[in-house]
């Protein structure tokens, strides 16, 4: 029987070892975010991708519209600088929240961004006035006076992901916002001037639903035959 014991011994070793092995191969891997995201305070939502393009009015109008006469926002979250403008540069965030979680009421986004046109930094911030499930894509346009044209292009920016209390939700930027100070700015100054010349001040804007954030607007299919390349 002496020689029975070290054998079980190892045996019971081995197992143990397999199991271990076995335990972290199956493991489940950690949550994977994108490249300029931040891990959100609290872990409740991430920033997977946020895709840019001008998207002209036109691509907003679905058949419904030309019945009632109001936009169909259903099947997606629509926010914008100016309400009463359909066409600008919009960002499409797309969203991954952890399974139970509610956005909170006064949730809000707020987006730094720099233009081609003028070296300073401007602001706009959405704020969604109640509580929603889970939104898994938003669109955020910078309307009206807040983008000029079509052939305007976007340098660098920071999308800010926030509660009422301004409590950080999650995070996305481009490379160009990381870099040194001032490095963003003297790009814009560059395509806006020829390097000669100085851009206009910036502006702040504030862009805040009258309505409860209902779901929004064009399909990925729609929106992704639009408009001006993104920031880099």
């Amino acid at each position: 029987m002496s020689h029975v014991w070290p054998l079980r011994v190892i045996a019971q070793a081995g197992i143990a070892g397999l199991a271990a092995a076995l335990g972290g191969c199956l493991s489940a891997p950690q949550g994977p975010t994108s490249a300029g995201a931040v891990a959100p305070t609290g872990g409740n939502v991430s920033i997977n991708a946020v895709a840019q393009r001008y998207i002209e009015e036109g691509r907003f109008k679905r058949i419904t519209e030309y019945f009632d006469n109001t936009e169909n926002k259903s099947g997606h979250i629509v926010e914008r600088t100016d309400p009463k403008q359909r066409s600008g540069y919009y960002f499409i965030v797309d969203l991954d929240w952890h399974p139970g979680v509610v956005m909170p009421a006064g949730t809000k986004a707020v987006l730094d961004y720099i233009r081609a046109d003028s070296p300073a930094p401007r602001q706009a911030v959405f704020t969604f006035p109640k509580a929603a499930s889970t939104w898994s894509e938003v669109f955020l346009g910078l309307t009206g006076a807040d983008w000029p044209s079509a052939t305007t292009e976007l340098v660098a920016y920071r999308l800010r992901l926030e509660t009422a209390d301004g409590q950080l939700l999650a995070e996305h930027k481009s490379f160009l916002w990381d870099m040194p100070a001032g490095a963003a700015e003297k790009v814009a100054t560059e395509a806006a001037t020829g390097g000669t010349g100085t851009a206009p001040a910036a502006s702040a804007t504030t862009a805040t639903s009258g309505s409860p954030p209902a779901n929004g607007t064009a399909t990925p299919a729609e929106a992704a035959g639009a408009g001006a390349s993104g920031a880099k």
